[in-house]
C-alpha cells in the first residue's frame, strides 16, 4: 500500500510542477517537464521489481505502440484548440486514443471465436 502512495506523490509532483511552470508563463519548460521520462523510467523499474523482465519489457513495448496515437491526439488538440476551445478540442481525440483498446478487444474476440469454432483443437 505504501508503494502506491509513493506512486501517487511522484505523479502528483510532476503534474503540480507542470501546472506551476505553465501558470508562470514558462510553457516550454512545463512541456519539457511533462515529457521527461521520469515516470516512464519509474514505471519500468517498478514493473521490473514486481514482474521481472517480461513485465517491464511488455510495458515498454506498449508505450512505444501508443506513441503514434498520442502524437495524433496531441496534434488534433493543437489544431482544434484555437477553433473550438479547450473542452471541445480535447474530446474528439479521446476516441482516437481509445481505439487500440477497442481493436484489441475485437481481435481477441475473433481469435477466441475461431478457437471455439475449431473445437479448441490446434494444428500441431
Amino acid at each position: 500500500m505504501l508503494q502506491y502512495l509513493l506512486y501517487f506523490v511522484l505523479g502528483g509532483a510532476v503534474v503540480a510542477s507542470v501546472a506551476y511552470l505553465g501558470s508562470r508563463g514558462n510553457t516550454f519548460l512545463a512541456a519539457f517537464v511533462a515529457n521527461l521520462p521520469v515516470l516512464f523510467l519509474l514505471n519500468v523499474f517498478l514493473m521490473y521489481r514486481i514482474s521481472g523482465v517480461d513485465g517491464s519489457l511488455t510495458y515498454a513495448k506498449c508505450v512505444i505502440l501508443l506513441l503514434p496515437i498520442f502524437a495524433c491526439y496531441a496534434a488534433l488538440t493543437v489544431w482544434l484548440l484555437p477553433h473550438l476551445g479547450m473542452t471541445k478540442a480535447l474530446l474528439p481525440g479521446l476516441p482516437l486514443y481509445l481505439m487500440p483498446i477497442v481493436v484489441r478487444k475485437m481481435v481477441n474476440h475473433r481469435a477466441s471465436k475461431k478457437l471455439l469454432n475449431r473445437g479448441g483443437k490446434t494444428n500441431a
